[in-house]
């Protein structure tokens, strides 16, 4: 305090300086910067982001447009594509607003700016590449146009609607700890400062409406705790508020379900249960006469007033309800999402983005066990009302998000920003049960802090990447060590080199694989890449499919010379049988095309070429050892070893056949390529039968043999049909073909038999 402020705020006198933290024109300055703050960084977002890649943008923007465009609301009918699938079901409040500040603009090239991805990896924030939602061009480039023009209009005029929770954060705060003003704009730099919420905000997406309108309400209630009772004048604006939430989003309903009880509970503390029934009848009135009418359109077109059925009929509903094991599962994503997953729900900040924000929600939730023990006995009871009042709120919207889950898939935690300004208010006032009284100020400022060099790092360093292109290369680019190559596809992509990074994976990594592209001609077609992995018997064991840039542009943008490098990352088939050799097969194709095949591919000299470039071995990497029913330990020159067999019968009529599994490991690396034989002979004679083969039918040749790696491969000898009794012998051992060495084998004496090992008898019975 300084030396002239004598009087604390809450005493109703003179209040500290406006450089003491608990004074009020101090906590009223740090507020105003976190507003500024957030104004700046708000449209930070609107502007970084590219259009159409917030969430579920490029649904919101087209009901805008159609009710600009003079069209009235739209009419859902789930057997009728529309643009903006499901979005059409939403109250039409925010909507209503969005295309009163952009009427004026002319928005008929929409369907040249939204200019779909359809490979784009939606929803699955691990994959790379692929993050964008649309192809972006040149028209986008400021100075702005169309409809261009309109979305950043919208999101600017969203970040606006989103400062006034911002400003109902701090009031709800200052509200309920009017001895504390400090705490205020701390609360509203939590919500000010939370990634998604920025991201959201500076977007074209009706929470932008939901939000601030619920903080209000927040407020008002809490308001009207400390007084007591409801004036008049403020249940026309709690009613004009609770009446434009209800036609902003369904969601506003549950604000009906919070102000109820509250109303309930001043009527019966004051023991005025008339005062109760005017005033619910006055809301009531209110919010009819504001919002009444959109639900009696709903039940007269959908027979349903909140439009929910045909809502989840173009949404999707889940095939079942999840289990409490799924909605735990999907509480990772859930809670990430509050902070931080961008684009279409497939943009990811690094993990420890992630725990930093888990840490503070953590250090929140369980400081009020301290603070409850510390302040035990002294809790007014209309400041605990008002802490329930928030509390509830919460409450509500997790058990209304809980049960929309259970009906479509829905965890995303942008979903419950409703609740921003009861959350920041609980967890603001959970930080201090860990601090001493003198340390909360300088702490809790130090973590808001971090918060914003948080919120301004990652528009930079996390969103934008995500969308960028890659950098236009010259040949000098391309490094030496790429395998040059010089295949042209479809007469419009060249491929000048590749690289595949590794020799070896294990089945739950990707196979890295980097290709340099050189566009030869102009296209009038959006064509594809595809990456197949071949796995055994040449079976598909992983595909990549993607437009020219990892999604970033189509075949149709490309110039004759543009040459670039585009890194895949292809995920492995997770039943694949392995070891194997996976063959990469590289291709064009055109995307929804009648038959979606490899287009024809020509090498230098004009001659038809495959796309296969290389191999990449799939490894177990699986310490198990398989069971083997009869073992041995046989060496052969120290490079590949014999562990047992299993042999499926021991006698055999002439014209059938015997199957052998043999259990081989790499001792050391194979430079040859060598071949097994399997033999069926007499002692001292040649072979009645056999059943040679390279390992794995060809697709695991003993060079790519990695060491230590265990394997069992079967063999099929067929006996001819004028085999004569007796019993036989049956020998493995190793050649490299056609004709050439074999490789000696190192084991117990009883069993080798020259320059191979004798396994087992087989006797042949006559007929």
């Amino acid at each position: 305090m300084c030396h002239w402020c004598s009087r604390w705020p809450w005493t109703g006198r003179a209040g500290p300086c406006a450089t003491d933290p608990r004074g009020g024109r101090f906590s009223r300055a740090c507020f105003f910067a976190v507003l500024l703050a957030f104004l700046v960084l708000g449209s930070v977002y609107s502007v970084v982001t590219p259009i159409f890649e917030a969430s579920d943008e490029l649904s919101h923007y087209p009901v805008v447009k159609h009710i600009a465009d003079g069209h009235g609301l739209p009419v859902q009918d789930p057997a009728v594509e529309t643009a903006w699938k499901q979005e059409g079901s939403q109250p039409p409040l925010y909507y209503a607003l969005a295309a009163l500040a952009t009427a004026w603009i002319n928005t008929d090239d929409l369907e040249k700016v939204l200019w779909i991805n359809p490979l784009s990896n939606i929803g699955k924030p691990l994959a790379v590449g692929n993050k964008n939602l649309v192809i972006h061009t040149e028209a986008e480039a400021f100075p702005w146009r169309g409809t261009v023009l309109a979305v950043h209009l919208i999101r600017f005029l969203s970040v606006v609607l989103q400062a006034i929770t911002v400003l109902a954060t701090y009031l709800l705060v200052r509200e309920i700890t009017p001895g504390r003003p400090e705490l205020a704009p701390i609360a509203a730099g939590l919500v000010a400062f939370n990634p998604m919420f920025l991201f959201i905000a500076g977007s074209v997406n009706n929470d932008n409406l939901i939000v601030p309108l619920s903080s209000l309400v927040l407020w008002l209630l809490a308001r009207t705790v400390r007084e007591g009772a409801l004036t008049w004048r403020r249940l026309l604006v709690l009613g004009v508020l609770l009446g434009l939430a209800a036609l902003t989003k369904l969601s506003g309903l549950g604000l009906l379900a919070l102000t109820a009880p509250v109303l309930a509970a001043l009527a019966i503390h004051r023991r005025q249960p008339a005062a109760l029934l005017k005033q619910g009848l006055a809301l009531g009135l209110l919010v009819a006469g504001i919002a009444g009418w959109w639900y009696m359109r709903n039940w007269q077109l959908y027979g349903d007033p909140f439009g929910l059925n045909v809502m989840l009929d173009i949404a999707g509903r889940r095939p079942e309800p999840p289990s409490l094991k799924q909605l735990w599962g999907e509480f990772q994503g859930f809670r990430m999402s509050y902070w931080g997953v961008f684009g279409g729900f497939n943009v990811l900040a690094p993990g420890w983005v992630y725990r930093l924000y888990d840490a503070l929600m953590l250090a929140g939730c369980t400081g009020w066990i301290p603070l409850i023990y510390r302040l035990r006995g002294r809790w007014r009871s209309r400041q605990a009302g008002q802490f329930l009042i928030l509390a509830a709120w919460v409450a509500i919207v997790l058990l209304a998000l809980i049960r929309w889950t259970c009906l479509t898939f829905a965890s995303q935690g942008r979903l419950i920003f409703p609740v921003q300004a009861a959350l920041a208010g609980l967890l603001t006032y959970g930080l201090t049960g860990w601090l001493p009284r003198g340390k909360q100020w300088p702490v809790l400022a130090g973590v808001v802090g971090v918060l914003v060099l948080m919120a301004a790092w990652i528009p930079f360093a996390v969103i934008r990447p995500a969308y960028a292109r890659p950098a236009m290369l010259s040949p000098a680019d391309v490094p030496a060590s790429a395998q040059r190559t010089d295949v042209t596809y479809a007469g419009t992509l060249r491929m000048v080199a590749f690289e595949l990074p590794r020799d070896s994976v294990c089945i739950h990594e990707p196979v890295p694989v980097t290709v340099y592209w050189q566009a030869v001609a102009p296209s009038e077609r959006d064509l594809s890449v595809y990456v197949h992995l071949l796995g055994r018997g040449m079976k598909a064991a992983g595909n990549l499919g993607t437009y020219p840039g990892l999604g970033a542009f189509s075949t149709r943008l490309l110039r004759p010379g543009d040459l670039f490098r585009d890194d895949y990352l292809i995920p492995v088939a997770p039943d694949a049988e392995r070891p194997t050799l996976l063959r990469v097969d590289v291709g064009l194709y055109e995307y929804g095309s009648t038959e979606e095949l490899g287009l024809p591919a020509v090498d230098a000299a004009g001659h038809p070429a495959a796309g296969l470039i290389g191999s990449v071995r799939l490894l177990s990497c699986d310490a198990r050892q398989p069971v083997i029913p009869h073992p041995l330990q046989v060496s052969f020159a120290g490079q590949a070893q014999l562990l047992g067999y299993g042999l499926d019968r021991a006698e055999v009529h002439p014209g059938e056949a015997v199957k052998l599994t043999l259990y081989w490991e790499a001792v050391a690396r194979m430079v040859e390529d060598y071949h097994v034989f399997v033999h069926l002979a007499g002692e001292g004679s040649q072979p009645i039968a056999q059943g040679d083969k390279a390992p794995l039918d060809g697709d695991w040749p003993t060079w790519a043999w990695e060491p230590g790696e265990v394997f069992s491969d079967t063999y099929t000898v067929a006996l001819p049909a004028e085999a004569l009794p007796g019993t036989y012998e049956l020998l493995v051992g190793l050649y490299r073909p056609p004709d050439g060495p074999r490789l000696l084998p190192d084991g117990p004496a009883e069993r080798l038999r020259g320059d191979a090992v004798w396994v087992d008898h087989v006797s042949v019975r006559g007929e």
